[in-house]
């Protein structure tokens, strides 16, 4: 990570956030993990963000040290409990967004409605859920990418290696719109796959 620069990982077209501080901030998180970042993000304003495997909650002080360091605003949706004080002004000014698990439908109409009203935005999911095993991956992101016209793009953690993956987009704007609404699962499911042939996470039983 101390090798490379911000141009190595971050396109023209991100959303960005922080100042020098706020990257050394997050290098130092990072750093403290033992971490590092390889790979780009796509050259895109707005898409959709999926990152796996989901196993500990280090899992979001890596994902703090990636926004923070890289300077890349990256909006993330969290349980609207989550949002107390005083950490309720800081993820809100890192992009954070509450979520009413109580109605997934409003949630997923806000979202859209996020992509549409803004020029550069990019949102994170957990497909997963949750950090505990799972055979299925929620497929609500795709819906979400298919009806805010933008693409899905794979990020993975491997604890082997203690690296941080900026893959690639892994569902385009033509793979959404050119499959019927019903096919979200079994695309859902061949990501699942792949990020579980790729990736490991921190907490290995969770995988």
């Amino acid at each position: 990570m101390l090798m490379s620069t911000l141009t190595d990982h971050v396109p023209e077209q991100a959303p960005r956030i922080g100042n020098a501080f706020t990257r050394f901030l997050g290098r130092l998180l990072l750093g403290l993990r033992g971490y590092k970042i390889e790979g780009k993000f796509a050259n895109e304003p707005k898409m959709i963000l999926i990152a796996a495997p989901h196993t500990s909650n280090w899992d979001l002080i890596i994902a703090l040290g990636t926004i923070l360091s890289l300077g890349v605003r990256i909006n993330f949706m969290m349980k609207k409990e989550a949002f107390f004080f005083p950490l309720k002004g800081f993820f809100i000014a890192l992009g954070g967004v509450p979520l009413d698990r109580s109605s997934p439908k409003k949630a997923v109409v806000q979202t859209i409605k996020q992509f549409r009203n803004n020029e550069k935005f990019w949102l994170a999911i957990l497909p997963e859920g949750t950090r505990k095993p799972v055979d299925i991956w929620k497929a609500g992101f795709i819906r979400i990418a298919r009806n805010a016209n933008v693409p899905v793009f794979m990020m993975g953690l491997d604890s082997r290696t203690k690296t941080l993956y900026l893959d690639k987009i892994v569902l385009n704007t033509q793979d959404l719109k050119n499959k019927p609404a019903g096919i979200a699962i079994e695309q859902a499911e061949k990501l699942r796959i792949y990020a579980k042939e790729k990736y490991y996470g921190i907490n290995p039983k969770n995988n």
